[in-house]
């Protein structure tokens, strides 16, 4: 309400009241000009809020790691002592203590040179005993014929049945030992059969192993 419609309503009839109800409006009259004037000159001088940096990332799905330093004893689920299966050289370890490996994972080599000659060797008296057992099969196809046409004696025959039966079993034993020399071969290459953290290693490049032994991984 304007101040001169406040002075317009007050009675005529009371001048000391009147002029005290006057100061009281004048005096609340220059506080709201006042606090008005405050509030701006603060708004003016507030300074400006610098911008909040916000940065972004994107979001993906998998194991949280939750990690605990206590003293205690950790007690693995499962344990496995690996050793050598074949006696040599140790050529490479490709693994670090602690590290952790996964099914397959290759731990330690054996220098595979001796085992490979010893594949290449077999192999080799494999195909000489074959063409010996064919050149057998051959003779026996001819000693057959002749003993039909009564030239060679059954003794002679008998004779050729039994080269051709030695000459298949020393082409199974030539096979049974070939597939020995890939076997221990294979054994050179020292993998991981499950998951989870390696130990200290027994072994180091260089040093020798034996089959069974003392040499833990």
């Amino acid at each position: 309400m304007p101040v001169s419609d406040r002075l317009r309503r007050l009675p005529v009839d009371g001048g000391g009241r009147r002029e005290i109800a006057i100061g009281s409006i004048l005096i609340l009259g220059l506080i709201t000009l006042y606090v008005h004037w405050k509030a701006g000159s603060n708004s003016a001088t507030r300074p400006a809020v610098p911008p909040v940096m916000i940065s972004t990332a994107t979001a993906n799905s998998g194991d949280i790691g939750v990690y605990v330093n206590a003293l205690g004893t950790v007690t693995p689920l499962n344990t496995v002592s690996l050793t050598a299966r074949v006696s040599g050289q140790i050529s490479k370890v490709e693994y670090q203590e602690g590290q952790r490996v996964h099914i397959g994972d290759p731990l330690v080599e054996i220098d595979p040179a001796p085992f490979q000659a010893a594949v290449t060797q077999a192999e080799g008296q494999l195909a000489r005993d074959q063409a010996q057992l064919e050149l057998a099969k051959v003779n026996l196809v001819r000693e057959t014929d002749l003993l039909n046409k009564k030239v060679v004696s059954k003794q002679e025959y008998d004779t050729q049945v039994a080269t051709d039966h030695q000459s298949e079993g020393t082409v199974k034993l030539d096979q049974g030992n070939l597939d020995m020399a890939r076997v221990n071969l294979a054994y050179c290459h020292i993998t991981s059969p499950i998951d989870g953290l390696r130990w200290l290693a027994a072994g180091r490049p260089g040093q020798h192993c034996s089959s069974y032994g003392s040499s833990r991984w």
